[in-house]
Protein backbone atom coordinates (compact mmCIF):
# COMPACT_ATOMS: atom_id res chain seq x y z
CA UNK A 1 0.00 0.00 0.00
CA UNK A 2 2.85 2.67 0.88
CA UNK A 3 4.70 1.74 -2.34
CA UNK A 4 1.78 1.87 -4.48
CA UNK A 5 1.27 5.70 -2.59
CA UNK A 6 4.72 6.66 -3.67
CA UNK A 7 3.96 5.50 -7.32
CA UNK A 8 0.84 7.77 -7.35
CA UNK A 9 2.62 10.33 -5.70
CA UNK A 10 5.15 10.38 -8.49
CA UNK A 11 2.77 10.15 -11.21
CA UNK A 12 1.23 13.36 -9.84
CA UNK A 13 4.04 15.54 -9.79
CA UNK A 14 5.16 14.63 -13.13
CA UNK A 15 1.60 15.12 -14.55
CA UNK A 16 1.89 18.43 -12.53
CA UNK A 17 5.09 19.35 -14.14
CA UNK A 18 3.90 18.76 -17.56
CA UNK A 19 1.00 20.95 -17.17
CA UNK A 20 3.10 23.73 -15.46
CA UNK A 21 5.51 23.50 -19.38
CA UNK A 22 2.53 22.98 -21.14
CA UNK A 23 1.22 26.65 -19.73
CA UNK A 24 4.22 28.35 -19.79
CA UNK A 25 5.02 27.51 -23.31
CA UNK A 26 1.85 28.76 -24.19
CA UNK A 27 1.68 31.93 -22.75
CA UNK A 28 5.15 32.24 -24.53
CA UNK A 29 3.52 32.20 -27.69
CA UNK A 30 0.79 34.49 -27.11
CA UNK A 31 2.95 37.10 -25.82
CA UNK A 32 4.93 36.40 -29.03
CA UNK A 33 1.82 36.56 -31.16
CA UNK A 34 0.98 39.77 -29.39
CA UNK A 35 4.46 41.13 -30.14
CA UNK A 36 4.34 40.28 -33.93
CA UNK A 37 0.83 41.82 -33.95
CA UNK A 38 2.08 45.15 -32.85
CA UNK A 39 4.99 45.07 -34.84
CA UNK A 40 3.21 44.43 -38.44
CA UNK A 41 0.53 47.67 -37.36
CA UNK A 42 3.34 49.77 -36.19
CA UNK A 43 4.71 48.97 -39.42
CA UNK A 44 1.56 49.46 -41.84
CA UNK A 45 1.31 52.70 -39.98
CA UNK A 46 4.46 54.00 -40.79
CA UNK A 47 4.44 52.41 -44.19
CA UNK A 48 1.11 54.55 -44.89
CA UNK A 49 1.43 57.38 -47.14
CA UNK A 50 1.47 60.97 -45.02
CA UNK A 51 -0.40 63.45 -46.11
CA UNK A 52 0.19 65.56 -48.90
CA UNK A 53 -0.02 69.19 -48.26
CA UNK A 54 0.07 71.25 -44.96
CA UNK A 55 -1.28 69.79 -41.62
CA UNK A 56 -2.45 72.79 -39.35
CA UNK A 57 -3.13 72.65 -35.84
CA UNK A 58 -5.36 74.95 -34.65
CA UNK A 59 -5.82 75.61 -30.59
CA UNK A 60 -8.26 77.69 -29.22
CA UNK A 61 -6.90 79.49 -25.91
CA UNK A 62 -8.44 82.77 -24.55
CA UNK A 63 -11.79 84.17 -25.30
CA UNK A 64 -12.04 87.79 -25.40
CA UNK A 65 -15.96 88.99 -24.35
CA UNK A 66 -14.53 92.64 -24.50
CA UNK A 67 -13.59 92.43 -27.94
CA UNK A 68 -15.86 89.45 -29.26
CA UNK A 69 -12.81 87.42 -29.70
CA UNK A 70 -11.27 84.19 -29.38
CA UNK A 71 -7.25 83.62 -29.81
CA UNK A 72 -6.27 80.76 -31.29
CA UNK A 73 -2.92 79.21 -31.96
CA UNK A 74 -1.72 78.06 -35.55
CA UNK A 75 0.65 75.30 -35.99
CA UNK A 76 1.11 74.33 -39.11
CA UNK A 77 3.60 71.00 -39.81
CA UNK A 78 4.30 69.86 -43.93
CA UNK A 79 3.47 66.91 -45.20
CA UNK A 80 4.11 64.86 -48.49
CA UNK A 81 6.34 66.31 -51.02
CA UNK A 82 6.07 69.76 -48.79
CA UNK A 83 8.13 68.53 -46.44
CA UNK A 84 11.90 67.34 -46.43
CA UNK A 85 12.74 65.16 -43.63
CA UNK A 86 14.25 64.17 -40.83
CA UNK A 87 13.70 68.30 -39.58
CA UNK A 88 10.10 68.80 -42.01
CA UNK A 89 11.90 71.75 -43.98
CA UNK A 90 9.62 72.99 -46.45
CA UNK A 91 10.58 72.20 -49.97
CA UNK A 92 8.35 74.64 -51.50
CA UNK A 93 7.04 78.35 -50.57
CA UNK A 94 4.26 78.45 -49.13
CA UNK A 95 1.62 81.49 -48.25
CA UNK A 96 -0.91 80.40 -45.27
CA UNK A 97 -4.44 82.59 -44.96
CA UNK A 98 -6.03 82.44 -41.56
CA UNK A 99 -9.45 83.82 -41.12
CA UNK A 100 -8.61 86.94 -38.44
CA UNK A 101 -10.77 90.27 -36.69
CA UNK A 102 -9.29 92.40 -39.57
CA UNK A 103 -10.51 89.57 -42.70
CA UNK A 104 -7.85 87.37 -43.11
CA UNK A 105 -4.07 86.86 -42.17
CA UNK A 106 -1.48 86.12 -44.36
CA UNK A 107 1.70 84.34 -43.49
CA UNK A 108 4.59 83.58 -45.98
CA UNK A 109 7.46 80.53 -45.37
CA UNK A 110 10.15 80.05 -47.90
CA UNK A 111 11.29 76.91 -48.79
CA UNK A 112 13.87 75.37 -46.30
CA UNK A 113 12.61 76.59 -43.43
CA UNK A 114 10.10 75.69 -40.65
CA UNK A 115 6.90 76.49 -40.45
CA UNK A 116 6.34 78.64 -37.39
CA UNK A 117 3.87 79.05 -35.39
CA UNK A 118 1.48 81.86 -34.47
CA UNK A 119 -1.64 83.00 -32.75
CA UNK A 120 -4.75 85.24 -34.06
CA UNK A 121 -7.24 86.88 -33.37
CA UNK A 122 -10.83 85.53 -34.48
CA UNK A 123 -14.01 87.15 -34.83
CA UNK A 124 -16.43 85.39 -32.27
CA UNK A 125 -19.94 85.74 -32.97
CA UNK A 126 -23.46 85.85 -30.43
CA UNK A 127 -25.00 87.48 -28.15
CA UNK A 128 -23.14 88.45 -24.88
CA UNK A 129 -25.56 90.69 -23.44
CA UNK A 130 -27.47 87.80 -21.81
CA UNK A 131 -24.33 86.58 -19.72
CA UNK A 132 -24.08 84.13 -17.97
CA UNK A 133 -25.93 82.25 -20.19
CA UNK A 134 -25.48 83.07 -23.31
CA UNK A 135 -24.41 81.31 -26.65
CA UNK A 136 -21.29 82.07 -28.85
CA UNK A 137 -20.16 80.77 -32.35
CA UNK A 138 -16.77 81.16 -33.89
CA UNK A 139 -15.46 80.19 -37.50
CA UNK A 140 -12.21 79.58 -38.02
CA UNK A 141 -11.32 79.47 -41.95
CA UNK A 142 -7.76 78.45 -43.51
CA UNK A 143 -6.46 78.81 -47.28
CA UNK A 144 -2.72 77.63 -48.24
CA UNK A 145 -0.93 78.25 -51.80
CA UNK A 146 2.31 78.33 -53.27
CA UNK A 147 4.75 81.47 -53.36
CA UNK A 148 3.16 84.01 -54.98
CA UNK A 149 0.08 84.20 -53.02
CA UNK A 150 -3.38 83.28 -54.57
CA UNK A 151 -3.42 85.17 -57.92
CA UNK A 152 -0.12 83.73 -59.24
CA UNK A 153 -0.13 80.34 -57.23
CA UNK A 154 -1.35 76.97 -56.89
CA UNK A 155 -4.28 76.08 -54.07
CA UNK A 156 -2.31 73.83 -51.43
CA UNK A 157 -4.11 70.33 -49.66
CA UNK A 158 -4.68 71.21 -46.09
CA UNK A 159 -5.91 69.40 -43.55
CA UNK A 160 -7.47 71.47 -40.46
CA UNK A 161 -6.97 70.05 -36.50
CA UNK A 162 -9.07 71.50 -33.75
CA UNK A 163 -8.29 70.93 -30.11
CA UNK A 164 -9.32 73.48 -26.96
CA UNK A 165 -7.70 74.47 -23.96
CA UNK A 166 -10.46 77.28 -23.18
CA UNK A 167 -11.46 77.53 -19.01
CA UNK A 168 -14.57 77.89 -18.39
CA UNK A 169 -16.13 76.87 -22.01
CA UNK A 170 -17.71 73.90 -23.49
CA UNK A 171 -16.16 73.77 -27.15
CA UNK A 172 -19.23 71.56 -29.48
CA UNK A 173 -18.35 70.83 -33.23
CA UNK A 174 -19.46 67.66 -35.79
CA UNK A 175 -15.92 67.40 -36.33
CA UNK A 176 -12.57 68.14 -35.26
CA UNK A 177 -10.98 67.62 -38.70
CA UNK A 178 -11.31 68.90 -42.05
CA UNK A 179 -9.22 68.46 -45.05
CA UNK A 180 -9.66 70.17 -48.48
CA UNK A 181 -8.46 72.85 -50.35
CA UNK A 182 -9.92 75.42 -48.57
CA UNK A 183 -11.40 74.22 -44.91
CA UNK A 184 -13.89 76.05 -43.10
CA UNK A 185 -14.74 74.84 -39.13
CA UNK A 186 -17.88 76.38 -37.05
CA UNK A 187 -17.40 75.64 -33.43
CA UNK A 188 -19.99 76.33 -31.09
CA UNK A 189 -18.40 77.83 -27.40
CA UNK A 190 -20.55 78.01 -24.55
CA UNK A 191 -20.19 78.61 -20.80
CA UNK A 192 -19.49 75.26 -18.92
CA UNK A 193 -22.18 74.15 -16.29
CA UNK A 194 -20.11 75.21 -13.32
CA UNK A 195 -18.76 78.90 -14.92
CA UNK A 196 -23.18 79.04 -14.93
CA UNK A 197 -23.47 77.95 -11.65
CA UNK A 198 -20.80 79.79 -9.99
CA UNK A 199 -22.26 83.17 -11.52
CA UNK A 200 -25.76 82.47 -10.40
CA UNK A 201 -24.29 81.93 -6.94
CA UNK A 202 -22.44 84.90 -6.65
CA UNK A 203 -25.82 87.09 -7.77
CA UNK A 204 -27.77 85.14 -5.17
CA UNK A 205 -24.62 85.89 -2.36
CA UNK A 206 -24.97 89.83 -4.25
CA UNK A 207 -28.56 90.35 -3.30
CA UNK A 208 -28.30 88.50 0.38
CA UNK A 209 -25.47 90.82 1.47
CA UNK A 210 -27.12 93.80 -0.12
CA UNK A 211 -30.72 93.20 1.72
CA UNK A 212 -28.67 92.36 5.07
CA UNK A 213 -26.99 95.72 4.74
CA UNK A 214 -30.19 97.42 4.01
CA UNK A 215 -31.83 95.39 7.13
CA UNK A 216 -29.72 96.18 9.83
CA UNK A 217 -29.28 99.65 8.53
CA UNK A 218 -33.56 100.10 8.93
CA UNK A 219 -33.09 98.54 12.09
CA UNK A 220 -30.28 101.17 13.53
CA UNK A 221 -32.14 104.27 12.30
CA UNK A 222 -35.75 102.87 13.62
CA UNK A 223 -34.93 102.23 16.64
CA UNK A 224 -32.37 105.18 16.94
CA UNK A 225 -29.57 102.78 17.94
CA UNK A 226 -25.44 104.05 18.57
CA UNK A 227 -23.96 105.06 15.89
CA UNK A 228 -21.81 101.63 14.68
CA UNK A 229 -18.79 103.34 12.55
CA UNK A 230 -17.33 99.46 11.78
CA UNK A 231 -20.88 98.53 10.49
CA UNK A 232 -20.43 102.06 8.05
CA UNK A 233 -17.01 100.78 7.36
CA UNK A 234 -18.06 97.37 6.17
CA UNK A 235 -21.05 99.42 4.47
CA UNK A 236 -18.11 101.30 2.38
CA UNK A 237 -15.87 98.11 1.62
CA UNK A 238 -19.10 96.04 0.57
CA UNK A 239 -19.64 98.75 -1.93
CA UNK A 240 -16.80 98.98 -3.90
CA UNK A 241 -16.17 94.98 -3.56
CA UNK A 242 -18.55 94.43 -5.82
CA UNK A 243 -17.48 95.56 -9.08
CA UNK A 244 -14.45 93.51 -8.09
CA UNK A 245 -16.47 90.24 -7.56
CA UNK A 246 -17.83 91.30 -10.70
CA UNK A 247 -15.29 91.79 -12.56
CA UNK A 248 -12.90 88.74 -11.51
CA UNK A 249 -16.05 86.33 -13.24
CA UNK A 250 -15.16 84.03 -15.88
CA UNK A 251 -15.49 85.40 -18.98
CA UNK A 252 -17.75 88.55 -18.34
CA UNK A 253 -18.28 91.29 -20.89
CA UNK A 254 -18.57 94.74 -19.99
CA UNK A 255 -21.22 96.33 -17.86
CA UNK A 256 -24.43 95.87 -19.04
CA UNK A 257 -24.87 91.93 -19.62
CA UNK A 258 -28.26 90.40 -17.67
CA UNK A 259 -26.13 89.68 -14.77
CA UNK A 260 -25.80 93.63 -14.02
CA UNK A 261 -29.54 93.81 -14.52
CA UNK A 262 -30.03 90.70 -12.10
CA UNK A 263 -28.32 91.11 -9.27
CA UNK A 264 -25.05 93.74 -9.47
CA UNK A 265 -27.09 97.16 -10.15
CA UNK A 266 -29.17 96.27 -7.73
CA UNK A 267 -26.90 95.52 -5.32
CA UNK A 268 -24.96 98.40 -5.19
CA UNK A 269 -27.74 100.48 -5.40
CA UNK A 270 -29.22 98.87 -1.98
CA UNK A 271 -25.80 99.25 -0.18
CA UNK A 272 -25.58 102.82 -1.48
CA UNK A 273 -28.91 103.49 -0.11
CA UNK A 274 -28.28 102.04 3.11
CA UNK A 275 -24.83 103.53 3.49
CA UNK A 276 -26.34 107.17 2.85
CA UNK A 277 -29.22 106.45 5.18
CA UNK A 278 -27.36 105.75 8.32
CA UNK A 279 -24.68 108.28 7.72
CA UNK A 280 -27.85 110.59 7.43
CA UNK A 281 -29.66 109.46 10.04
CA UNK A 282 -26.94 109.79 12.18
CA UNK A 283 -25.84 112.88 10.89
CA UNK A 284 -29.38 114.63 11.38
CA UNK A 285 -29.51 113.28 14.95
CA UNK A 286 -26.05 114.85 16.11
CA UNK A 287 -27.55 118.04 14.83
CA UNK A 288 -31.12 118.03 16.31
CA UNK A 289 -29.21 117.08 19.81
CA UNK A 290 -31.62 113.96 19.82
CA UNK A 291 -30.58 111.35 22.35
CA UNK A 292 -29.95 107.93 21.95
CA UNK A 293 -32.30 104.85 22.61
CA UNK A 294 -30.29 102.74 24.91
CA UNK A 295 -33.14 99.87 24.47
Amino acid sequence: MTMRRVVLAARARVVNASVIRIGVRAAVVAVVAVLAATAVHVASASAAPSFNGIVVEARLITVNTGTASITVRIDPTPGGSFAQPPLDLLTKGVVLYTSNISGSLAHTYRAGNFMDPFETAVPLDGDTSTYPFHHLKVEIAALASTAGGVRSGRTVPLQLHISSSLAGYRVSTQSAMREGQLVDVVLHVDPSWAAVLFAVFIMVVMWGLALGALAVAVSLLARRRRFEGAFAGFLAVLLFAFPTVRNSLPGIPPVGVLFDYAAFFWAEALVAVALIALITGWTVRALVGTTERRT
